[in-house]
């Protein structure tokens, strides 16, 4: 069933209208009598009938009502902005894969950099990305897409850890301790939530290696060869999507 994230569906009909229809319409070449699983921003969840198609405006109506799917386990995903927009890719998977929040970083070596001006719409166009690509996967939640700042910044917000959290990041000096040992160890001790930390092109710095562990950082080895980061990250996703089935 296709699905579709709207402001309100407590009514018995439901107005849907600007990009929603666009994409309704369009993309997702929905048609007159078609029932599509909508999502409000107050987690109610039910399922819509489309009725009659303006030319900006769907009408539906609501015709019975869901409950969401939640999981146990939280997943956030922390990546330092690669080059060339790979982020906006890295977004769209990060959602296939399952991951509840993504948190956008500048560390020492990210060569991107954003100025005030434009991040606001940045994240704008961050948060239109992810819902589209939830509602593509028939997710039932958007990724939440947190503000850009520093890595340092960030690992100062999350510290200390939580006893239920496992904070891992990929490292190309780490040989030996793997993915699937860390998650396994982690899941067998009933954790709640995962960071993964993805760094830049060019990897971090000896101080910020130093300072993700002092944080309770755990790193791992993606094998032998040297992954780009935004493969970095869909094959860790991919993993941990793996070892939790």
């Amino acid at each position: 069933m296709k699905r579709i994230f709207l402001t309100d569906i407590s009514g018995t009909e439901v107005t849907i209208s600007g990009g929603d229809a666009h994409h309704l319409a369009y993309s997702l070449r929905a048609k007159r009598g078609d029932k599509i699983k909508a999502v409000d921003a107050a987690g109610k969840c039910a399922v819509i009938e489309l009725v009659d198609f303006d030319k900006n405006t769907i009408t539906a109506r609501r015709v019975g009502n869901l409950q969401l799917v939640v999981t146990e386990r939280r997943i956030v995903l922390a990546d330092c902005l690669p080059k060339q927009n790979r982020f906006e890719s890295i977004i769209e998977k990060a959602t296939e894969l399952g991951v509840d929040k993504i948190e956008p970083l500048i560390s020492e070596r990210t060569v991107v950099r954003i100025d005030n001006a434009h991040a606001a719409a940045k994240l704008k166009r961050w948060q239109r990305i992810a819902k589209e690509s939830a509602e593509q996967c028939a997710r039932d939640t958007i990724p939440e897409i947190g503000n850009l700042r520093g890595l340092d910044d960030w690992l100062k917000e999350i510290s200390p850890l939580a006893k239920d959290t496992l904070l891992l990041f990929c490292l190309e000096t780490e040989h030996v301790t793997t993915v699937r040992e860390v998650l396994n160890d982690y899941i067998s001790a009933g954790g709640k939530k995962i960071i993964v930390l993805i760094g830049p092109e060019g990897g971090f710095s000896e101080r910020e290696v130093t300072m993700i562990k002092s944080a309770g950082g755990r790193s791992v080895t993606l094998g032998e060869r040297v992954l780009k980061t935004d493969t970095a990250a869909i094959s860790v996703l991919a993993m941990i999507n793996y070892e939790s089935m």
